[in-house]
């Protein structure tokens, strides 16, 4: 599923792309993706012009001038197309014609979703208004990951992956976290020193910036909006490196897997503590 850093990438390419762009036609060949395509969705666009596409967690929200807002999530497979002419493929499911341009929603499994709302009540969706704070605000620092971890007994990873204490991070991302501040994901957060919070929210901003500028990261379906693979897999230290070598120190140890609330979690068990 696409975390922060991927979804941001999109965004960055839908505005490079789409801004002052007026939608001439929409196509829906699918309505059934993780909540049925809304009925009115061709009547609410055609005609608009996109203004702005915004980010919230692992969420896109794309605003047009005519006071509306379109919420939607890539799902685990979802990705945008942004192609001169339209060559139908397999899993097509919903076409924006623009001026010169199309935009194509391809999802293979079809766990996203788009869902309409008033420019005013986007926020107040079920899906943003529970969410987290941006790990990458200025504002986010240790004094507020600390407070959100007051009273809770969860180990961090799963503290790290709840999108009701921080938006955005995922499976990846988390395990790369961990490994960066040398932090174990089986520690219990209300057992966290104030010095070992602060690592946490620097390898955050740290390793979310890296995967940003280098597009995401591509291990099967992600591509970014021009169709190119998101690079930061490359940069990728522990996730997927089960029994190889530690980054850190080297031959002394290697990477560990283990599963954590249903996920894979790679980790090594001298580094990390």
């Amino acid at each position: 599923m696409p975390e922060l850093p991927e979804v941001e990438t999109v965004r960055i390419a839908l505005n490079e792309h789409l801004l002052k762009c007026k939608i001439s036609k929409v196509r829906i060949n699918v309505k059934n993706l993780r909540f049925p395509v809304p009925n009115n969705l061709e009547k609410s666009l055609e005609g608009k012009v996109f203004e702005k596409i915004n980010r919230r967690g692992k969420y896109l929200l794309i605003n047009f001038k005519q006071d509306l807002s379109l919420l939607v999530h890539l799902g685990m497979t979802g990705v945008f197309k942004i192609n001169n002419s339209y060559n139908p493929e397999k899993h097509d499911h919903i076409v924006i014609e623009l001026k010169e341009k199309f935009l194509i929603y391809n999802d293979v499994r079809r766990f996203g979703f788009f869902k309409v709302y008033k420019r005013n009540l986007v926020m107040q969706s079920p899906h943003l208004k529970k969410l987290g704070p941006e790990p990458l605000d200025i504002r986010f620092n240790e004094l507020i990951l600390k407070k959100k971890m007051m009273n809770k007994t969860q180990n961090i990873k799963h503290f790290l992956m709840d999108q009701k204490n921080i938006a955005g991070l995922g499976n990846i991302y988390c395990s790369e976290i961990l490994f960066d501040s040398k932090i174990s994901p089986l520690r219990l957060v209300n057992d966290m020193k104030k010095s070992e919070i602060k690592k946490i929210v620097k390898s955050i901003k740290k390793i979310l910036t890296k995967a940003i500028e280098l597009g995401g990261t591509s291990l099967s379906d992600y591509k970014t909006p021009s169709g190119k693979l998101g690079y930061f897999k490359n940069e990728l230290k522990v996730y997927g490196m089960e029994n190889k070598n530690c980054f850190f120190c080297k031959k002394r140890s290697k990477i560990k897997k283990l599963i954590q609330q249903s996920r894979s979690t790679f980790f090594c068990m001298n580094c990390q503590k």
